[in-house]
């Protein structure tokens, strides 16, 4: 339940923000919008490789949690802007997330340039992360 776990941390946190925020949520593009005026986040886990943190008992993980925020492109940039801002809030350097036997503390959160493509504008939200596991043993 490692992988499991550690990605619905992350989505729980930010399904919870949309709803708190009045944003549909999709993760990983599945069954997000395709009209444009219907604004989105999408949330996407992209992980480092696995290392043993202390005698086989935890394993140490880092990551990116990447959340995309898309809204139409002739809005610009301000509305991107503002709803980074908040996600900002509410996941920030520091912060601990937790879920069964997960630790994730984000370590810092970056944002990406603006890009335009289909009648969508999109910045990304880098949530870079380390996160304690149990290890799974058999």
């Amino acid at each position: 339940m490692i992988f499991e776990d550690l990605q619905k941390v992350f989505n729980l946190a930010l399904y919870n923000f949309g709803e708190a925020n009045g944003i549909l949520t999709c993760f990983e593009n599945v069954d997000c919008p395709t009209d444009t005026s219907i604004p989105f986040l999408s949330g996407f886990l992209l992980l480092s490789p696995t290392e043993q943190a202390d005698l086989g008992i935890t394993e140490f993980r880092q990551g990116i949690y990447q959340v995309d925020i898309n809204y139409a492109s002739h809005l610009g940039s301000a509305p991107l802007n503002k709803m980074a801002d908040l996600l900002n809030q509410t996941i920030y350097a520091g912060k601990h997330l937790t879920r069964n036997n997960i630790c994730a503390g984000v370590e810092s959160v970056d944002l990406s340039p603006l890009i335009v493509d289909g009648g969508w504008a999109k910045k990304s939200l880098s949530i870079n992360f380390n996160a304690y596991t149990a290890r799974i043993t058999s």
